[in-house]
């Protein structure tokens, strides 16, 4: 670890990141197949998307998403290559919102792959760490999503550029310092967090690899030029709406952040993979960290803690990387060897011999049969469970096709889904799809920067609340929120029949019942009727 890397091509190695690769999009891929619609979020960026297209790829200076004017700040290059790419092969947008994020997801392991050569010559782990990079359910849980085409484009660029931030700290050479520029600039105009781990990764690479003042003063200039390459994007946000959209954004990824103290012992329970059974790969990694820190080996061990501690909302995404890494030091370096017979200890020439040292002994062979079955399948069971909860299904495109059909335009809904703020398919979607305005809905507002996306939360969190309440609940919530709604829309997996809140709309005569399928009902006020 942390050694030169080898030279010279190697055909095996190059080989068996082609055949995980494989594994990761067939991963990726099998929910996005099986599913009729963009699996989770992603309605308020395909609504982006259209916009830019209705626009003629001019920025708009607003989002139409649940006409909430909202400043079209977001970074924008994914927008721009899924318009593009609909409008040149003649498919809907939406279409490729809910295939391209996996397809890109899969293209990050190559790239993890071009990083992890940079920063080990030992082969076996560089094979081990791309294989526990394509099956980390954390890896791709979030990118394979609709709101993944923006978040799988940021960590392919966010890992090209670490890469080539990795090896310019290694030597200062122009084409990596220019690389460095070109894709960090593709990583700040496509997505924020991305950005911002990017750059901490940067800072790490530099305190570990570099400190020299001449790699700081490059390191300045290399700033200014990511900031001049994205300027036609920033400058343009900046003329229209002041940097108030980027002060709020930063302040709203706070919200579901830990707090620093709580984030730090919430680190050493070491639960950032997401595996749904036994959290195998974690523990490997947790492995690997101490067996490299016992070696003096502290580049890993801290880049995964800075990682977490610094910004810990979207850290777990990124500590992958690292935890990746770590994964194969401790397989190469303290599993496998302890699965060998007592003095074997090959001393391979190219990669090929490395993987034939191992599975020449059956206890190691079949340890690695049994990594590979199980982690492949956990990773396909999550993606799964992704389709089947946390996706939109066709009783639910009926129901939002109905109200599109049904109410009038101007028509105020609360979506009861028992969801949360920021992860809640249903009323992310329904401005999309059913066109009417959800007066809870949360998503976008995080780049308005009126002081209220706190109150924004609290409020969809207490609207959520009102499913096991009576109408009291919802007559407190239209007081409290001032926001006066003319549907309530209620949305159980199970049935919304067994929500006691469905019991009480169906007795008062102040409600209507105007909907009904197996997940959804909608009731209409009577105010709202008999005007």
């Amino acid at each position: 670890m942390e050694n030169t890397p080898e030279s010279g091509p190697d055909r095996t190695i190059f080989g068996v990141v082609f055949f995980f690769t494989l594994i990761g999009l067939a991963v990726r891929l099998a929910a996005p197949l099986q599913a009729a619609f963009p699996l989770n979020d992603g309605g308020l960026f395909y609504a982006m998307i259209v916009d830019l297209q209705e626009a003629g790829y001019v920025l708009p200076l607003y989002a139409t998403y649940n006409t909430a004017e909202i400043p079209f700040a977001y970074p924008p290059l994914a927008f721009y290559l899924t318009g593009w790419l609909a409008d040149l092969l003649r498919i809907p947008a939406l279409e490729f919102v809910r295939f391209l994020p996996a397809v890109i997801s899969a293209l990050t392991i190559p790239a993890f792959y071009s990083l992890a050569k940079e920063i080990t010559s030992s082969k076996i782990q560089i094979v081990l760490a791309v294989f526990a990079f394509a099956v980390l359910p954390r890896d791709f849980a979030w990118l394979i999503m609709g709101g993944g085409i923006t978040r799988s484009f940021g960590l392919l660029f966010a890992l090209l550029t670490i890469a080539a931030a990795y090896r310019f700290y290694s030597g200062h050479k122009a084409r990596h310092f220019l690389a460095c520029i070109l894709l960090g600039a593709l990583t700040v105009a496509t997505h924020p967090e991305a950005t911002v781990h990017t750059a901490i990764t940067a800072l790490v690479f530099y305190l570990w690899k570099d400190r020299s003042l001449k790699g700081f003063l490059l390191s300045l200039v290399m700033g200014a030029g990511i900031l001049a390459l994205t300027s036609p994007w920033w400058r343009l946000v900046v003329s229209r709406h002041g940097i108030d959209p980027f002060l709020a954004a930063f302040t709203a990824s706070g919200q579901d952040s830990l707090n620093p103290l709580v984030g730090l012992f919430s680190f050493f329970g070491f639960r950032f993979t997401e595996e749904p059974f036994l959290s195998i790969l974690a523990v490997f990694g947790l492995v690997g960290l101490f067996a490299s820190l016992a070696r003096k080996q502290t580049l890993l061990p801290a880049w995964i803690f800075i990682l977490h501690l610094v910004e810990p909302r979207g850290g777990p995404l990124y500590m992958m990387i690292p935890l990746a890494l770590l994964i194969g030091y401790a397989l190469e370096n303290v599993i496998l060897p302890a699965l060998r017979p007592k003095g074997d200890n090959p001393a391979p020439i190219d990669t090929r011999q490395a993987l034939e040292g191992i599975l020449r002994w059956k206890a190691p062979r079949y340890f690695l049969l049994f990594l590979f079955a199980y982690s492949t399948m956990s990773a396909y069971s999550i993606s799964l469970k992704i389709k089947d909860e946390f996706t939109l299904q066709s009783a639910d495109i009926d129901a939002f096709a109905w109200v599109k059909a049904n109410t009038p335009e101007d028509s105020q809904f609360l979506l009861v889904t028992g969801q949360l703020p920021l992860r809640d398919a249903w009323s992310e979607w329904f401005p999309v799809l059913a066109e009417r305005h959800s007066q809870a809905t949360v998503f976008g507002y995080e780049w308005v920067n009126d002081g209220k996306f706190g109150n924004r939360v609290e409020t969809y969190n207490n609207l959520q609340q009102c499913s096991y309440k009576n109408i009291a609940c919802l007559d407190s919530w239209n007081q409290g929120s001032s926001k006066e709604f003319s549907y309530v829309y209620l949305w159980n997996k199970a049935g919304p029949t067994r929500l006691p809140l469905t019991v009480h709309l169906q007795q008062d005569t102040n409600y209507k019942l105007v909907f009904q399928n197996e997940q959804s009902m909608i009731f209409e006020t009577v105010r709202s009727a008999s005007q």
